[in-house]
Formats: structure tokens, sequence, C-alpha cells
């Protein structure tokens, strides 16, 4: 079953650390780029974020936001960063030392207003509670983002199958067709040749295997054949059990483009040459479409 690359997923959760909320947008992208959006307390959980991602999406450019509602019961501790505040003590006292003339003293606020200078006690923070509690939200949001994804991937698989079977079709009157095209371009040769040496083509043994040769070169089983069986690996896909398609049918759609363009480039019969055009419009619709499958 296919799975759409645009899709939307949100999660809430009521953890010990907090009410969190987690928002995720999936749109198109070629591979797996995810973008987080998080508080400043939680930026050391972003690759253990980008991780649980990937573990379940395969493409797409992935949008991730985390917003979150501590407990106003939750005490906090704070307390001094001694060591920051020492090496900020000893560079005031180099400085002034470097610089006698200026009698400035360097009051307590400076040291207040220092960023880092005042910290959370390293009791309230437990890594592996806020870990715990921010997968716990991503996974539920993931969820639902999935859930979507299944559910526009199905709209699509059955669009699709839709045009395969509009090209099942199409490749099946171009191979009834193109036996007769080329017989009748082999008559065609002769009669023309028949025009201008009266009485030689049929008794000039060389002048009709020139015919075959010429006729040969319009024959396009061989390709018919190749496009049948990209036709058949494309069928095999969608009844497999793997939903991350998206990128094996690019590649089995390129080789039908292949395929198609060398049956036009060599078939002189219009009727032919009008299922060719039909193909390649199918063919386009799809490679539109494959665009937004993971």
């Amino acid at each position: 079953m296919l799975k759409s690359m645009t899709a939307y997923g949100r999660g809430k959760a009521s953890t010990p650390i907090g009410t969190l909320t987690v928002e995720i947008q999936s749109v198109n992208r070629k591979h797996l780029e995810v973008q987080t959006n998080l508080p400043r307390e939680f930026l050391q959980f972003d690759s253990d974020i980008k991780k649980w991602v990937a573990e379940k999406v395969s493409r797409g450019q992935i949008s991730l936001k985390l917003t979150a509602a501590f407990e106003e019961n939750a005490s906090r501790k704070l307390k001094l960063n001694q060591p920051l505040a020492q090496q900020l003590q000893s560079v005031c006292q180099t400085l002034q030392a470097t610089l006698p003339a200026c009698n400035q003293q360097v009051n307590l606020d400076f040291f207040l207003n220092f960023p880092g200078m005042i910290v959370s006690d390293e009791e309230f923070v437990d890594v592996e509670i806020y870990r715990a509690s921010i997968k716990e939200v991503v996974e539920a949001a993931l969820l639902k983002l999935m859930e979507m994804k299944t559910i526009e991937g199905e709209s699509l698989q059955k669009e699709m199958q839709g045009r395969f079977l509009s090209l099942q079709k199409g490749i099946d009157e171009i191979k009834g067709s193109s036996t007769q095209a080329t017989e009748k371009y082999r008559q065609k040769l002769k009669e023309r040749l028949e025009e201008i040496l009266p009485g030689s083509v049929e008794n000039d043994e060389r002048i009709l295997r020139e015919i075959c040769i010429y006729a040969d070169r319009i024959d396009i089983a061989e390709e018919v054949v190749r496009f049948q069986s990209h036709l058949d690996q494309c069928k095999q896909l969608f009844q497999s059990s793997n939903d991350r398609i998206g990128k094996n049918l690019e590649f089995i759609l390129q080789e039908l483009h292949r395929e198609i363009n060398t049956i036009g480039s060599k078939t002189p019969d219009v009727q032919v040459s009008h299922l060719v055009v039909h193909c390649k419009t199918e063919l386009e619709r799809i490679r539109e479409q494959l665009q937004n499958v993971e």
C-alpha cells in the first residue's frame, strides 16, 4: 500500500515534566529532511527526535514543532554556576591589573545578568525523564501522521492503478497493430521499388533482403515486450507488503518512458503514433502523482 508524503499529525500528553504538544507536518521531498523547532530546554534531544522520525518516515520534508507547558508546582531549584563565576572574576581582576587607570568596580548586577550564571539545580533536571516524556508525545504525533499518510496513499494508489490499466490497454493495442504495421511497411516498400524498377523486385534477392532489413527497423516487438515487463513489475510492487515503493516506481517509470519513446520514434503507423501519445500522457500523470509518494 502506498503512503503519501503530504500529511499532518498532532500529539499531546501530560508527562512528569508538564504538558507537551508536538505538531508534525510532512510535504514532498526527494529525500528525508527533518526540521525541528524545540524549546531551549529540549535542544539536547534534537538528534533523538530526528532518529525517532527516521524510523517511521523514509522520504519527505518533516517539520516538527514541540511546545511545553511546565507544571506550575514544579520546584525548580536555582544555583550559582560557580566555575563560570570564578572564571569571570579572574577575567575582571586581570582586566583591572592591565588597565590600572580604570577604577570602575564591577557590581553584582553584572554577574547576575551574565548568560548562564544562574542555572537550574541538577537534581531537577533528569535527562531520562525528559527523553521518555518527549518520545511519548513524538510517537503519538507520528502515529497520527502515519494514519493520514496511509489514507492519502490509498487514494493515490487507486488512481495510479487506474492509469496503469490504461497503459496496459494502450500497449495491448500497440502490440496488435505493430505486426500489421510492419507488414504494411514491407509491402509499401516493394510497391514503390516496383514502380521504379518494374519486374526486378521479386527476382532480385538482394533487393528483397534490403526490404526486409528496412522493414525490421520499424519492428517494435522487443520494445513492447520490455514495456510489458515493466508494467508487470509495477503490478507486483502494488501487491507487495512494502509501503515505501516510491523510489522503485520512479525508476520503473523512467524505463517505461524510454521504451514508449523508442516505439514512437520507430513506428510509421499513424494509429500506433496516437496510442504512443496516449501512453505518454498517462505516464506524465503518473509521474506527477509519484512526486507525492513516499
